[in-house]
């Protein structure tokens, strides 16, 4: 408490009176209450309750009111000055209403853009509801279009407090305030391989070889939904849809044919080569709806883990290249991540709990043609020379397909099958041109005299 005399400043005057310091509500103020409904205040109330209690402390203790209201006047009240009459207002307006009094009135057309008509408003929410990823400004401009607005008669950021007052701006529309489309309630599988979900992200820039180049990697990985356990992962060079195709028959081969397939819209999984493959095995692939990506937040959850512990240990126990990357990856994904308790799964690990929940499995059918269903494919129309060229490299192939065109079946990481097709029949194999060679067997029948 502060001592203040009749003067409002000369503690030692004849009739000395105790005020309430300012801040004695700074407590309340920071308390996000809604302003004038049940009692709660604002903090501009709380700040004027403050001015206006130590008005009444004043007056109490035998100041004059004009005398209060000067000490009032001294002094800030949540971090500003008011002047007399102002706190005076205050004053005579919580004697009359209360805390309610000291609230600012609102406005009556709060909440209606003032700029824009009702029917305009209604117009512009319903385009936007009809193109929810289209920006502000192409709204606007299609508005004009139609005749809805004049030209240059409303700006866009009027157009943009009108979305963000009904929660369709992007932000809002991002964060799921109005639902336009994709899951709405979170969701798990009960059993191991009804869903798995992919998606992949930027890794370490390391060599593809040791002494290359660093290259920027791409992490590719697949997860059950049930388990949280990460059928497969690898880095790749690029992310391309033999890159996944690659990823997804290793997992395939390694914990069995699941029911659906869970991914976004990106380039690699919306190829016709990956909807063959799920149809050839019985999978449903599930493309997320746009602007739903957070429908996939148990593999986001996993990429995070990955940067903030899988590759944060590369900065002490750097690698080579890719294939040591590789390696590391794997040993850190099946000793600790798959084997480590989760929170989420009430204590188990992610092996313990596809392990429980794994009844009715489905194993890749036997006798079944794994490789060659996810041999990439092209098309080449075969030189003179009974050649063809596949990324960069020739190629020979039997001289009784020169100047044809062949389905070309390979493998574009091991090269081990190549395989030539015309018209859906298989016409042979194609192995690499060795030019050295060739022309050691070159006689005089190939010449013409």
């Amino acid at each position: 408490m502060e001592r203040v005399g009749t003067n409002g400043t000369d503690p030692d005057s004849t009739h000395p009176v105790f005020l309430q310091p300012p801040g004695a509500c700074d407590k309340l103020r920071g308390m996000k209450n809604e302003p004038g409904k049940g009692g709660w205040a604002s903090p501009k109330a709380l700040a004027r309750y403050d001015a206006v209690r130590f008005v009444e402390e004043a007056v109490k203790s035998g100041l004059p009111l004009r005398r209060a209201l000067e000490a009032a006047h001294d002094r800030e009240w949540g971090g500003r000055r008011y002047g007399q009459p102002t706190i005076e207002d205050w004053y005579y307006a919580y004697r009359h209403q209360g805390l309610a009094g000291l609230e600012d009135i609102p406005r009556k057309d709060k909440g209606h853009v003032r700029a824009l008509a009702p029917e305009t408003v209604e117009a512009l929410l319903t385009l936007r509801r009809a193109q929810p990823q289209v920006h502000a400004t192409t709204l606007l401009r299609q508005l004009q279009a139609d005749g809805v607005l004049a030209p240059r008669s409303v700006s866009t950021s009027t157009i943009y407090r009108a979305l963000a007052r009904a929660g369709l701006d992007r932000r809002s529309l991002r964060a799921g305030s109005v639902q336009i489309n994709g899951p709405t309630k979170a969701f798990e599988f009960s059993w191991a391989n009804q869903l798995w979900m992919s998606d992949g992200m930027w890794g370490p820039s390391v060599p593809l070889e040791p002494g290359g180049k660093p290259v920027r990697t791409h992490l590719l990985a697949l997860l059950d939904d049930c388990s949280r356990l990460c059928t497969h992962g690898q880095y790749y060079a690029a992310e391309r849809i033999e890159c996944f195709l690659d990823l997804l028959r290793q997992a395939l081969q390694a914990r069995g044919i699941p029911e659906k397939l869970y991914t976004d819209n990106g380039a690699l999984f919306v190829s016709e080569h990956l909807r063959t493959v799920c149809a050839n095995f019985g999978i449903r692939l599930i493309h997320a709806k746009p602007y739903a990506a957070w429908s996939k937040g148990k593999i986001e959850r996993f990429f995070l883990t990955v940067q903030s512990d899988f590759e944060q240990r590369l900065v002490f126990a750097p690698v080579a290249d890719l294939a040591e990357l590789n390696k590391h990856f794997w040993r850190w994904l099946e000793c600790e991540y798959n084997a480590r308790e989760h929170r989420s799964l009430d204590g188990c690990s992610p092996q313990q709990r596809f392990q429980e929940r794994g009844e009715g499995l489905r194993p890749i059918p036997s006798g079944m043609d794994v490789e060659g269903l996810f041999l990439l494919r092209t098309r080449r129309r075969v030189r003179r020379d009974a050649t063809i060229s596949i990324a960069g490299t020739m190629w020979e192939v039997p001289p009784a397909c020169r100047g044809r065109q062949v389905d070309v079946h390979y493998d574009p990481f091991r090269w081990t099958r190549v395989e030539l097709y015309v018209e859906g029949r298989k016409v042979g194999d194609a192995r690499r041109c060795d030019k050295n060679l060739n022309a050691r067997t070159f006689g005089l029948e190939n010449y013409e005299f």
